[in-house]
């Protein structure tokens, strides 16, 4: 009779550990739509040029057409409009609060902080060059 109430509380915790987590996979298996960039332009505005200025636009106009979709097999496509980029495998660490990516080529793996992730928002940050990186999806 022990053995069967140890067993009994045991499967209850695990149930409810890994339902939290099934909880934030959820969350972000859909597509995301990009719909603002905090932090793209240089900190150091003294020394931007036009051509500068002009590079910032054209790499957050890009970003703006940025989406991401999250499967439930912890598969990851990214693209530009309807331009798939990067496809590969992501994973949910920390109890969500870090999602790694890593690209199908290996050649990269990226790491975010999961500031917000809601069943219409995610917000996600990034440090890049000393420069946190902000990242504002909703859903598609």
């Amino acid at each position: 009779m022990r053995k069967t109430g140890i067993f009994f509380i045991s499967t209850i915790i695990f149930f409810f550990i890994t339902g939290c987590g099934n909880n934030n996979l959820q969350l972000l298996c859909k597509k995301w739509d990009c719909v603002r960039i905090e932090n793209l332009a240089p900190i150091n505005k003294s020394y931007q040029n036009t051509d500068d200025s002009l590079a910032t636009l054209k790499i957050e106009s890009a970003l703006r057409s940025l989406n991401w979709t999250f499967s439930k097999n912890r598969e990851y496509q990214c693209s530009l409009g309807s331009n798939i980029t990067t496809t590969g495998t992501f994973q949910l660490l920390d109890k969500g609060s870090r999602l790694v990516c890593t690209s199908n080529s290996k050649n990269s793996v990226n790491t975010y902080s999961v500031t917000k992730l809601s069943e219409h928002e995610l917000v996600l940050s990034s440090a890049v060059n000393n420069i946190t990186l902000v990242l504002h999806f909703r859903a598609h």
